[in-house]
């Protein structure tokens, strides 16, 4: 019983100690030699490191929509895609799962690129919500082009399609459809919140 209670008191001791050495004396050493192992690891021209300025909510006056009905249906499957769920990469291999080459492929590409996490996936159709200030990353990050910057605040019939070329069974295929681009509501706690949390 006292062996137990000797070896716990030494257990103890030896993590207390070992705490304060990684906290005392490790950790302020490392942080100040930071700048002379990262010189020391990486050439002059390797190391860019600057600080990137704070970034605020700003709105650009335009509204992405994805011109890709999220209410179609297929009559049939061309393949059954298991592999990793990355749009650019799926349209380099496949094009596509279903016979339309422009559709919306749906594994969210787009919706890691939204600063606003402004997009979400509706029926493997990426869908533009109110929080979408128009930066235009979406546009950039989509391999089939079908986001498209239109003014904020527009209320148009368009048709919802980017499919122009070959038949297809999609039932949405070239169907006009009247949109109305929803406006973008900012809380100030939401906008403070997110300048804390996602500057970049």
């Amino acid at each position: 019983m006292i062996v137990t209670i000797l070896l716990l008191v030494l257990f103890i001791i030896v993590v207390s100690l070992i705490t304060i050495f990684i906290f005392s004396i490790l950790i302020p050493s490392i942080s100040q030699d930071k700048d002379r192992v990262q010189k020391f690891i990486f050439a002059a021209d390797e190391l860019k490191i600057s600080s990137h300025p704070k970034k605020s909510l700003e709105d650009g006056g335009m509204r992405a929509l994805v011109l890709c009905s999220h209410d179609k249906e297929f009559d049939q499957r061309r393949i059954e895609y298991q592999g990793p769920k990355d749009c650019v990469l799926f349209t380099k291999l496949y094009e596509t799962e279903y016979d339309c080459f422009q559709q919306c492929l749906g594994f969210g590409t787009c919706v890691t690129h939204c600063p606003q996490r402004a997009i979400q996936i509706v029926n493997n159709t990426a869908v533009v919500l109110a929080g979408c200030i128009g930066c235009g990353r979406c546009v950039a990050s989509c391999p089939k082009h079908i986001i498209k910057l239109f003014p904020k605040n527009e209320v148009h019939t368009h048709i919802p399609c980017g499919n122009i070329e070959g038949e297809t069974t999609c039932t949405a295929c070239q169907r006009e459809k009247k949109t109305e681009i929803p406006p973008r509501r900012v809380l100030k706690l939401w906008k403070l919140c997110y300048n804390i949390f996602y500057r970049k």
